[in-house]
């Protein structure tokens, strides 16, 4: 059910609390705030579009969230973009990362002719790089 098109509404306050024609007619007045609650129904609803919601913090900060064309969350009109934690993943894109950051498996680099190299530490701190040979 989908609501019918406003044509007529009209709007009332009284002690019943506040109502509305949402449906056209003089009619159908229905009371949509009472004193016990807000008494909506889904179809009141069919028609909203919200462009983005702006989050505050409790320190007065504000974050607006929507979405871009491709359905993609944007945070503050950036693409909100986080690793799955999936196995052979692929992360597209210049990252920053702040704080310690640690590798565990090992460390491939490639060079600019896209050779593979496997890094490597030892117990003094030395770096070795070691072309991985095709299998």
């Amino acid at each position: 059910m989908s609501r019918p098109i406003i044509t007529k509404g009209k709007t009332g306050i009284g002690n019943f609390g506040v109502g509305v024609m949402p449906d056209g007619t003089s009619d159908t007045l229905r009371v949509l705030i009472k004193p016990d609650g807000f008494h909506f129904l889904p179809s009141d609803f069919d028609d909203l579009i919200l462009p983005h919601i702006v989050f505050g913090t409790p320190n007065g900060s504000k974050y607006d969230l929507s979405f871009n064309d491709d359905g993609e969350l944007m945070i503050n009109g950036n693409k909100l973009v986080t690793s799955t934690n999936q196995e052979d993943e692929t992360i597209a894109g210049n990252k920053t990362h702040t704080g310690l950051m640690k590798l565990e498996g090992g460390l491939q680099l490639s060079s600019p002719n896209g050779t593979i190299f496997n890094v490597h530490v030892n117990d003094d701190g030395s770096l070795n790089a070691e072309e991985v040979k095709d299998a």
